[in-house]
């Protein structure tokens, strides 16, 4: 693992590489942006953790050119200010957030769990594009839904959470967020409403906002967005009913969140088809790529994602083993295993009938036909 560490203090920079000494990590520093954008020009690096507050180019403005020129570097900010707004600008091009002063455990405990993501990715090209996302598209009619309800005066933010709930892409930019190191304190969070609870109104505010920037600007077609979030809203609700109390809301972001993939297969169709395409490359086996473009591993790309995102390990279990009915029988019945059943429902399709005997679920299920949400809308 090689580390690139950004602060203009050279105290900050001295205290992190003790922080990180004894591991077999390469730590380098540097003491600006710009200093930093000419250290990456002649050498590999698979993290940068940039200061938030520098003279001249800012750590935000850092992080950002960072995901267009390298997108394979994972990014992460540190920040001893509260303010916000540059809280949040920097943890939106960020994968990850630390708080000044940082407990030498917690960044070291973090950089385990990036060495582990990086051995994940089937390839460099997938691990670059997904990379290079900060956000997901999200259907314009609730963007403005929820900002309505933001600056409604008698508006809670139960209501906020519930509105939120409803669509995929906001709920992983919340969940995404709210499980930095930063916010998230020793417990993981696994629900919109511990998410908004965690970050206060003011930061929800601020997260809405530089989504508003950042994915309205790039004029993805609604209609297939709004597809995939009433079918994902559907499923999610279904699914939760099938549960105990405990691990509703769990099943509810796992059914919300088990077509993600779809929406990151759309935002980086265009640099994996171009990977394809590329002269260069003839003769490769590209077979991966062919998987991951025309076939059925948009699961996998939702699994990437959410792992750089740094997603509590069951959501993402859950999310990629959804519809996987004979390793889902490996697990005691929960929010994959409800989500699978949902998901049948909703989709017309038939269960399978030794995932239904294995659990003792054929009695159940006529009810679970019959609820309201088990059709799709």
């Amino acid at each position: 693992m090689r580390i690139l560490l950004v602060d203009d203090e050279r105290m900050i920079l001295n205290g992190l590489k003790r922080a990180l000494f004894g591991t077999r990590w390469k730590i380098h520093t540097a003491e600006s942006g710009a200093d930093a954008l000419a250290f990456l020009e002649e050498n590999d690096v698979d993290l940068i953790i940039s200061d938030m507050l520098m003279p001249g180019m800012d750590g935000a403005e850092l992080l950002e050119k960072v995901s267009k020129l390298y997108p394979g570097i994972i990014r992460a900010s540190l920040s001893g200010y509260s303010d916000p707004q540059i809280t949040i600008k920097g943890g939106f091009f960020a994968h990850q957030a630390f708080m000044k002063p940082c407990e030498p455990a917690v960044i070291k405990e973090e950089v385990n769990r990036i060495a582990d993501i990086l051995a994940l990715f089937p390839d460099r090209v997938i691990q670059n594009a997904i990379g290079t996302i900060t956000s997901l598209p999200i259907t314009p009619k609730l963007f403005f839904q929820v900002k309505r309800l933001l600056e409604a005066p008698n508006s809670s933010m139960h209501d906020v959470a519930k509105l939120i709930s409803q669509d995929p892409a906001m709920c992983a930019k919340i969940i995404h967020i709210s499980n930095n190191a930063m916010f998230r304190g020793r417990k993981e969070i696994k629900s919109v409403t511990e998410a908004i609870t965690r970050l206060g109104s003011q930061v929800v505010t601020n997260i809405i906002a530089m989504l508003e920037i950042y994915s309205l600007s790039l004029n993805e077609p609604s209609k297939p967005l709004e597809e995939i979030q009433e079918h994902s809203l559907s499923v999610a609700l279904l699914a939760s009913s099938m549960v105990e109390p405990e691990i509703r809301d769990t099943t509810f972001l796992v059914g919300i969140l088990h077509r993600i993939g779809e929406y990151v297969r759309m935002k980086i169709a265009p640099d994996l088809m171009s990977a394809y395409l590329n002269p260069k490359t003839k003769g490769d086996d590209k077979t991966h790529l062919e998987t991951y473009l025309f076939q059925t591993k948009s699961a996998q790309l939702g699994g990437y994602l959410l792992h750089f995102w740094g997603f509590p390990l069951p959501i993402i279990e859950n999310v990629l083993l959804h519809d996987d009915p004979e390793k889902l029988k490996q697990h005691p019945f929960g929010p994959g295993g409800a989500v699978y059943i949902a998901s049948c429902i909703v989709n017309d399709k038939p269960i399978d009938e030794g995932f239904l005997s294995h659990f003792g679920l054929e009695e159940k299920i006529k009810k679970w036909e019959n609820s309201p949400h088990s059709k799709h809308c």
